[in-house]
C-alpha cells in the first residue's frame, strides 16, 4: 500500500462549509441521524438530491445512513454519484472507500486510497476547511503517518480554531481511544463546548474513554448516548460487550437483536453473536455467525480481532489468538490484531514471539500505549534473574530472587503436588511465574496500560503475574497466599479449559487459600454482613455480576467472598467430587447453568439454598450482639458519643469503642471485660484494632505473659498478616529458648515481608538450634544480600553449616569470604586449618554458582587475635 509521508502547513484559518438555503438544510438530516431515524434520513437527503440541489453534504448524511442500515449496494451508488459530481472530495472518497470495502470491492476500495494521495499531493490547498481537514487526518492514517502528527497538525487546528465543530473533538478522541490514551480521550472530550454534546457519539466516546477506570461513569455516559439516540449502534454493542463481560448472555442476545433490526449484516454485532455461540459450545453456529459477519466484506479483519479479543477477555488466550492470526491474515498490518496477539502469546507464555510482536507494533505505531508500555517494560526486565525448574519458570529482580525465590518455588512445589492431585489435573508445560517490584510494571505486564490498584496477581492460565511486597508499599499482604490462591487458578483453568465463570474461578481459589491456612482467604466481616442482610449479595446462578463494575474497592472484595462462600455451599452440599465435575463439564462446552443443575441441582433451588446459608451465616455473626450504629449526629460529639456507648453496653460498635477509649486512657484491666466479650462473640475479629491486638497490649501490661502469649498465637492463626503478632511472639519465644515459636514467627513473617533482614536472622537462628540446616543455609544466604548485615558472621556461620554437611568446597569459600573482611578472625583460620587438612570432600570441586562474588585468591592472615566480630 502506498504511503504518504507528508503533512500539509496549517491554514491561516479555517471556515465551515456553508449549506443551501432553503426550507430543509443537511442539519436537519444530521438532527435525524443524531436521533436514530437513519431511513427517514435517507429519503430526505434523496429527495433533496433528486431535487437538484448542488451541495456535497447531502451525499455524505446519504452515504452514513445507508452504511448504518446495512444499505451497502445503495451507498455505493451514492458515493459514485458525489465523486463523479465532486471528484476532488477527500471526504466523499473515504465514503466511498468503505462502500466499497462493504460490496466486496477490494481493489476499488484501495484505488481510492490511491486517488486520495493524488489530491493530497496535487491539491493541498483545497484541503483547508474544518471536514476537509478531518478528512485528511483521517486518510493519514490509513496511510500509517505517525497518530501524534496526525492529531497535531490535523484533528487540533480544527479543535481550536473552531471548538463548535463537533466531529473535530470526536477526531481527537476516537484517535486516543484507539491508541489506549483513554486519559486524553477524555480530556478532549471534557474540554469540548456544551454544544458538542448533544451528540450520542459525545456520550459514547466518553464512556469508552471511562470504561476501564470508571465503570460507573461509562454506564452514565451510555446512558446518556441512548436517550439521545435508542438506535446508536457503537453504543449499543458497548452495551453488548459489558452484558457479555458479565455472562448475562441472554440479556447480550437480546441487545445484539437490537442492533440486527438496525442492520442485519452489522460485523460487530455478528461478531458478538460468534461469541456467544462459542462461550454457549456450539462450534458450528458461531462460524456460521462469523461467515455471515464477513458476507458483506470478506476481508474484514474487524470481525475476527472482535471475536478473539472477547474470547481473550473469558480467558481463552488459544482460541483469541487464532482469530488475531486470522484476522492478521486478512490484513498484516493491521494494528489492533497484532497487539492483541502480542499479548495473546505473552498470556500463554509464547514469549519470543509475543515480544517480537510487541517491538514490531512499537515500531510502526510509536503512539500505540500499550505497545510502548510492553516494549519499555520488556527492556527493563531483561535484568531480571530467572529460576527454573522442570515446573516453574520464575522471573524476579536479582535481589529479590537472591533473597526469597527458592521460597517461592518450594511454596509453588507444594501448591503443584496439592491441589493438581486434589483436581486431577496433570500440566504439561512449565508455569510461567513473574513478580514485579512495580505496580505499573505488573499492570503493563498483565493488563498492557498502568493502573491496577486491587489486584495483587493475576493468573491466565500458565502464567502468572504478581505483586512483589515492595511494590505494596505501606500495604500488607501475604504473598504466599497470593500465589496459592494464583496457582490454584492454574489447575481449575487447565481442568476447565479457560472455560469457567470468574465467580466459580475466583471461589475456588479463595476457598482453597482457606483449606490451606485459615489464616489465609476471607471471612465474614461486620461490612459483609451488613452488605448481605441488605440484600447486596447476588443468585449464586448470577455471581459474576458481582465483579462487573463494582460500586467500591469493598464491593469488589465481597464478591471474592460471597463467591468463595458460593464454592463451600457447593462442597458442603454435594461434595467435592460434584465440583469437579462441573469443571468436567466446562471443559466440555457445557453452561454453567447446566452444570450446576447436573451436579447440585435446580436452580432455583441453589439460589434460594445459598441465599439462605448466607443469610445464617451472617445472623450467627455475633448473635449476641446489638448491631446498630452509632448515630450520625455522634461522629463530631465525643460526649454524646460517650453517653450513647454508656445507653448501650451490648453493641458491637459500642464494645469497640470502650476498649479503645481505655487502651489510650492506659486503663488497661478495662480493656479487658469489653475486649474479651468482642473476641468471644466475634472470634476471627483480627487487624491491630481488633480485640487481639487490644488484649495482647492489655495483659502484657499487667504482666500476664502466658495470656498474652496465648492471645497473640490466637490472633496469629487467625490473620496471615498479623506482624505485630509475630514479631512480638518472637520475642517471647526467644527470651524462654523456644526455638519452634521463633522459627514459626519468623516464616510467618517472611511470608508477608521477605525484604527486611530482621525475619532472615530469627530464621537462621532458629533453624541452627532446630538442627534444620537447609533452612538456616537459605536464611543466611539471604541475609547476605542485605547492607546492614554482619557480613563476617554470615559467612562464617555458612561455612559452619556447610562443614556439617560434608560440603568442604562451600565451607571453605565462605570462609576464604569472611577472612577477607576480617583476616585475624581466629575461629575462622582454625576451621579453614581444619577443612585444608582433611582436603575436600565436595564431590564437585567447583564453587557452587550462588550468585555471589568469588573468594579471593589471596591467603589470609594466621594471627591469634581475636576477630574483630564474634560469632
Amino acid at each position: 500500500m502506498q504511503r504518504v509521508i507528508f503533512l500539509l502547513p496549517i491554514a491561516a484559518g479555517l471556515a465551515m462549509c456553508a449549506t443551501a438555503a432553503g426550507a430543509v438544510t443537511v442539519g436537519d438530516a444530521t438532527q435525524l441521524i443524531l436521533a436514530g431515524e437513519y431511513e427517514e434520513c435517507v429519503d430526505l437527503a434523496a429527495a433533496e438530491i433528486a431535487r437538484g440541489v448542488q451541495f456535497e453534504p447531502w451525499r455524505h448524511v446519504k452515504a452514513e445512513a445507508e452504511l448504518t442500515l446495512g444499505r451497502y449496494a445503495d451507498a455505493l451508488d451514492t458515493v459514485e454519484e458525489g465523486m463523479a459530481a465532486y471528484p476532488r472530495s477527500l471526504r466523499m472518497r473515504l465514503w466511498a472507500r468503505e462502500a466499497y470495502l462493504f460490496n466486496n470491492r477490494t481493489e476499488a476500495a484501495e484505488d481510492q486510497s490511491r486517488q486520495m494521495a493524488e489530491i493530497v499531493r496535487l491539491h493541498p490547498r483545497q484541503l483547508s476547511s474544518p471536514p476537509e481537514r478531518l478528512a485528511l487526518g483521517e486518510f493519514l492514517l490509513l496511510e500509517g503517518v505517525d497518530a501524534r502528527q496526525v492529531l497535531e497538525y490535523c484533528f487540533d487546528p480544527v479543535t481550536k480554531s473552531l471548538p463548535e465543530f463537533a466531529d473535530g473533538h470526536f477526531a481527537a478522541a476516537q484517535l486516543a481511544i484507539d491508541k489506549y490514551d483513554n486519559r486524553l480521550a477524555s480530556e478532549t472530550l471534557l474540554a469540548a463546548p456544551e454544544s458538542v454534546r448533544s451528540s450520542p457519539k459525545y456520550h459514547y466516546l466518553l464512556a469508552r474513554a471511562f470504561a476501564a477506570d470508571d465503570p460507573e461513569r461509562a454506564a452514565d455516559a451510555l446512558d446518556a448516548a441512548l436517550a439521545i439516540n435508542p438506535r446508536h449502534v457503537d453504543s449499543l454493542l458497548m452495551l453488548t460487550e459489558n452484558l457479555i463481560d458479565g455472562e448475562k448472555y441472554e440479556d447480550a442476545d437480546k441487545m445484539l437483536q437490537r442492533v440486527l433490526a438496525i442492520n442485519p449484516q452489522q460485523p460487530r454485532a455478528l461478531a458478538y453473536a460468534a461469541v456467544l455461540a462459542h462461550l454457549a459450545g456450539d462450534a458450528q453456529r458461531a462460524a456460521e455467525f462469523r461467515t455471515t459477519a464477513l458476507g458483506s466484506w470478506a476481508d474484514n479483519p474487524e470481525v475476527d480481532y472482535t471475536i478473539g479479543a472477547k474470547l481473550s477477555d473469558k480467558y481463552r488466550f488459544a482460541e483469541g489468538a487464532a482469530h488475531q492470526r486470522r484476522a492478521l491474515a486478512m490484513d498484516r498490518d493491521y494494528v489492533p490484531a497484532r497487539i492483541q496477539l502480542a499479548q495473546d502469546l505473552l498470556r500463554l507464555g509464547q514469549e519470543q514471539e509475543g515480544w517480537q510482536l510487541v517491538h514490531d507494533v512499537a515500531a510502526v505505531d510509536g503512539y500505540n500505549v500499550v505497545a510502548h508500555n510492553l516494549s519499555t517494560l520488556h527492556d527493563a526486565i531483561d535484568d531480571y534473574r530467572v529460576l527454573q525448574n522442570e515446573d516453574f519458570r520464575l522471573r524476579m529482580v536479582r535481589h529479590e530472587a537472591a533473597v526469597y525465590g527458592d521460597r517461592v518455588l518450594e511454596l509453588l512445589a507444594e501448591a503443584r503436588d496439592a491441589l493438581c492431585e486434589k483436581y486431577d489435573v496433570e500440566l504439561r508445560d512449565p508455569v510461567v511465574v513473574d513478580i514485579y517490584t512495580s505496580k505499573n510494571d505488573f499492570a503493563v505486564r498483565t493488563f498492557g496500560i498502568p493502573g491496577a490498584d486491587g489486584f495483587l496477581g493475576v493468573c491466565f492460565g500458565n502464567v502468572i503475574t504478581a505483586n512483589s511486597p515492595a511494590a505494596l508499599g505501606e500495604t500488607r499482604a501475604n504473598w504466599e497466599a497470593v500465589l496459592w490462591h494464583e496457582f490454584c487458578h492454574v489447575v481449575t483453568l487447565h481442568k476447565s479449559k479457560n472455560k469457567m465463570p470468574r465467580w466459580l474461578s475466583e471461589g475456588i481459589s479463595v476457598y482453597e487459600e482457606l483449606q490451606r491456612d485459615r489464616a489465609w482467604g476471607q471471612q465474614m466481616t461486620p461490612a459483609y454482613r451488613e452488605m448481605i442482610l441488605g440484600g447486596e449479595m447476588a443468585r449464586l446462578s448470577e455471581l459474576s455480576s458481582m465483579f462487573l463494575a463494582p460500586k467500591s474497592p469493598l464491593h469488589l472484595q465481597f464478591a471474592y467472598f460471597e463467591s468463595a462462600c458460593a464454592v463451600q455451599f457447593l462442597v458442603d452440599k454435594r461434595g467435592l467430587e460434584a465440583v469437579k465435575a462441573i469443571l468436567d463439564d466446562l471443559a466440555d462446552d457445557v453452561s454453567i447453568n447446566e452444570a450446576l443443575i447436573r451436579h447440585a441441582g435446580p436452580l432455583e433451588d441453589l439460589d434460594r439454598d445459598f441465599r439462605d446459608a448466607m443469610l445464617r451465616q451472617a445472623g450467627e455473626l455475633g448473635s449476641d450482639l446489638d448491631w446498630t450504629k452509632p448515630p450520625e449526629s455522634t461522629a463530631d460529639r465525643p460526649a454524646e458519643l460517650t453517653e450513647w456507648v454508656n445507653e448501650n453496653p451490648d453493641n458491637f460498635y459500642s464494645l469497640v469503642n470502650q476498649a479503645q477509649a481505655m487502651a489510650r486512657a492506659g486503663d488497661w484491666q478495662g480493656v479487658l471485660e469489653p475486649a474479651q466479650r468482642l473476641r468471644d462473640e466475634y472470634p476471627e475479629f483480627v487487624g491491630n484494632d481488633g480485640p487481639y491486638s487490644l488484649l495482647a497490649r492489655a495483659y502484657r501490661e499487667l504482666g500476664q505473659s502466658e495470656k498474652e502469649r496465648e492471645t497473640l498465637e490466637a490472633w496469629s492463626q487467625r490473620d496471615g498478616e498479623a506482624m505485630d503478632a509475630y514479631l512480638r511472639l518472637i520475642e517471647l519465644a526467644r527470651a524462654e529458648d523456644e526455638w519452634p515459636a521463633v522459627y514459626a514467627n519468623a516464616k510467618r513473617i517472611l511470608a508477608v515481608d521477605p525484604l527486611t533482614p530482621a525475619p532472615h536472622r530469627y530464621l537462621s537462628e532458629a533453624a541452627e538450634q532446630l538442627d534444620k540446616p537447609h533452612d538456616a543455609i537459605a536464611a543466611y544466604q539471604a541475609l547476605l544480600e542485605f547492607d546492614t548485615v554482619d557480613r563476617v558472621d554470615a559467612h562464617y556461620r555458612l561455612a559452619r553449616l556447610f562443614d556439617e554437611q560434608a560440603s568442604a568446597d562451600r565451607a571453605r569459600r565462605h570462609l576464604l569470604l569472611a577472612l577477607e573482611e576480617a583476616p585475624r578472625f581466629l575461629a575462622a583460620h582454625r576451621l579453614l586449618l581444619k577443612l585444608t587438612e582433611a582436603g575436600s570432600t565436595d564431590g564437585d570441586q567447583r564453587a557452587p554458582d550462588d550468585g555471589r562474588p568469588d573468594a579471593s585468591p589471596t591467603a589470609p592472615e594466621t594471627d591469634d587475635t581475636q576477630a574483630t566480630t564474634t560469632p
